[in-house]
């Protein structure tokens, strides 16, 4: 008995396979439909191609991305493009000069000369130009330098800069 419905299944197995291969034989071709934007995408690029072979000029359009050309190791003084803020905001951890350290009741304060030629003082947590004060101790001052170096393997540097730092000759 299962012999028999095993050749049955297997027999109306076949035959609907046959019958869909010949359904799919007398099908019509399906027909083409009209270009979508992404199949036209390519025939634009090929047209801007010829034009550019024939003796027109090339043109980049970024469109928010950055230049593929501009090296990426290649530091710019002035990354905001502008003018750096005025005040504690402007100045890099490599422009501060410590002057001195004051020993408050709230803990210690650094005073610093900023490239403005102008005193300044510095807390824990006070953001500078590239990076913060973490700690300042009675006679030294620790900065994390923000780092714009992509083969660096961490985003930042720690600086430690001291009050009465003698000069190496």
């Amino acid at each position: 008995m299962n012999a028999r419905l095993a050749l049955l299944a297997a027999s109306v197995w076949l035959i609907s396979g046959l019958l869909s291969a010949q359904a799919a034989k007398q099908a019509p071709p399906p027909t083409p439909t009209p270009a979508t934007p992404s199949e036209a995408l390519p025939q634009t690029l090929l047209e801007e191609d010829e034009l550019a072979n024939a003796g027109r000029a090339y043109t980049y359009d970024p469109a928010g991305r950055r230049d593929p050309f501009r090296s990426l190791l290649v530091r710019s003084e002035n990354r905001a493009g502008g003018a750096r803020p005025p005040g504690i905001a402007g100045i890099a951890v490599d422009d501060v000069i410590i002057q001195g350290i004051w020993k408050t009741k709230a803990g210690y304060l650094a005073q610093i000369r900023g490239t403005d030629n102008k005193s300044y003082l510095l807390k824990p947590g006070d953001l500078l130009y590239d990076g913060e004060v973490t700690r300042i101790g009675p006679n030294e001052v620790s900065f994390r330098q923000n780092l714009n170096d992509p083969q660096s393997v961490k985003p930042f540097r720690d600086v430690t800069k001291q009050l009465n730092a003698t000069i190496k000759q």
